[in-house]
C-alpha cells in the first residue's frame, strides 16, 4: 500500500518527540550513573576511614583533624578531589590529595633525588593534623624540627653516634654575632631556610645563617664539616679526630679515677 505525504509528515511529528523523550530519559540515566559514581560525601569518608574503623586500614583521627587549621572549612572530598568512585580502594587508586589546588607553593624538596623517593608536602606537615607554623604542636615549629627533619635525615638532626659527639660541639660553639639567632644542630632550618624546605632560595624565616653560609662572597664560609660522623670511609678526618678526642677522654677518666682510688686508699686505716 502506497502512503501519502501526509502519513509521512505524521509520522515523522510522532518519532521526533519520541526521539527527544528517549534521548532525554538516557541523558537522565546517564546522570544519575554519574551521580551515584559521585555521591561520595564527608561522613561518607569518616565513615571508612576514622579511627577503629574496620572498613579501611586508612585511619585518621577526626578529633585532630578538626583541631588542624583545615578543619574548619575543608572537608574530606576538597583534598582528594580523586575520589569519584570505588576506584580509589584498589593500589593504583586515586585517593591522593592534591595541594596545588589550593597551595601555590610548589614541592621542590629532595628534587635532586629519585622521583618515587622525593618526600610529599604531608611527610613534613603530617596529612592530618596539620598546624600553623607558630602552634608548637605544628611539626615545622621550630621546637619541633629536630624530630620531624630526623624522620629522613637522622644524622644531620642533632643524632650523633659515640665517637662524633665532640666535633659536633662545632656548630654549638658558632661565634654568635646575633644571640638572638640559634646555631643549634637541630635548628635544621636556620642554615637551610626555603632552599631546603621547599626547593625555594627565599628565605622562610629570621634566621641568617644564610647570609655567610650560602652567599657567594663568604669564602671559606663552608670550613669543616658542619654534619660530623665517625666514619672511617666517608669522613675520616672526623673519625681520626674524634678518636683522638676519646683517647685523651679515656686517658683523663683513667686518671681521675686513679686519683679518687688514692684518695679512698689514704682514708683507710692501715693495721701495724
Amino acid at each position: 500500500m502506497k502512503r501519502s505525504p501526509f502519513h509521512s509528515l505524521c509520522a515523522g511529528a510522532i518519532m521526533i518527540p519520541m526521539a527527544i523523550t528517549l534521548l532525554m530519559a538516557g541523558h537522565g540515566r546517564a546522570s544519575e550513573t554519574d551521580e551515584a559514581a559521585t555521591a561520595y560525601t564527608p561522613e561518607d569518608c569518616i565513615e571508612c576511614h576514622q579511627t577503629g574503623s574496620e572498613e579501611s586500614g586508612l585511619h585518621i583521627s577526626v578529633e585532630e583533624y578538626k583541631a588542624s587549621v583545615h578543619g574548619p572549612e575543608i572537608t574530606c572530598l576538597d583534598c582528594h578531589t580523586g575520589v569519584i568512585d570505588d576506584s580509589h580502594q584498589s593500589t593504583e587508586g586515586s585517593g591522593a590529595a592534591d595541594c596545588g589546588a589550593c597551595h601555590e607553593q610548589v614541592n621542590r624538596h629532595g628534587l635532586n633525588g629519585p622521583e618515587d623517593l622525593r618526600p610529599q608536602c604531608h611527610d613534613c606537615h603530617t596529612p592530618h593534623d596539620m598546624r600553623a607554623r607558630t602552634d608548637p604542636a605544628s611539626a615545622v615549629h621550630p621546637d619541633q624540627l629536630a624530630v620531624t627533619c630526623a624522620g629522613c635525615h637522622p644524622e644531620a638532626s642533632g643524632e650523633t653516634d659515640f665517637f662524633s659527639w665532640f666535633p659536633s660541639f662545632q656548630i654549638a660553639s658558632h661565634n654568635k654575632g646575633d644571640f638572638a639567632t640559634a646555631y643549634e644542630k637541630d635548628n635544621c632550618l636556620g642554615c637551610h631556610q626555603g632552599a631546603a624546605a621547599h626547593g625555594e632560595p627565599e628565605p622562610i624565616n629570621d634566621q641568617d645563617c644564610h647570609k655567610c653560609h650560602l652567599s657567594p662572597e663568604a669564602t671559606g664560609a663552608m670550613w669543616g664539616v658542619m654534619h660530623p660522623r665517625a666514619d672511617m670511609k666517608t669522613q675520616p678526618t672526623v673519625f681520626f679526630a674524634a678518636s683522638i678526642y676519646q683517647v685523651f677522654v679515656g686517658i683523663g677518666l683513667i686518671v681521675l679515677l686513679g686519683r679518687l682510688l688514692d684518695l679512698v686508699f689514704d682514708r683507710i686505716p692501715r693495721n701495724r
